[in-house]
């Protein structure tokens, strides 16, 4: 079974990469700024959300990686 990727499917997942590190960046920033309970809870949500999408997309990557075109 093949499971390499096309270089517009790579290109597609860099991209998404790039994004969810700046969004995790951001949270991150934002909860050493926020005092708030429910507010540092929603953004802890987000952020495990984040980083949890960032994995799956970094594994699509790296499994791409072994199997280059």
């Amino acid at each position: 079974m093949d499971h390499s990727l096309t270089s517009a499917e790579r290109l597609r997942l860099k991209r998404r990469e790039a994004e969810l590190l700046q969004k995790i960046n951001r949270l991150r920033k934002a909860m050493n700024e926020t005092r708030e309970l429910n507010t540092l809870a929603f953004k802890s949500k987000l952020l495990k959300e984040a980083q949890e999408e960032l994995s799956r997309v970094q594994e699509k990557l790296s499994g791409a990686r072994q199997n280059p075109d």
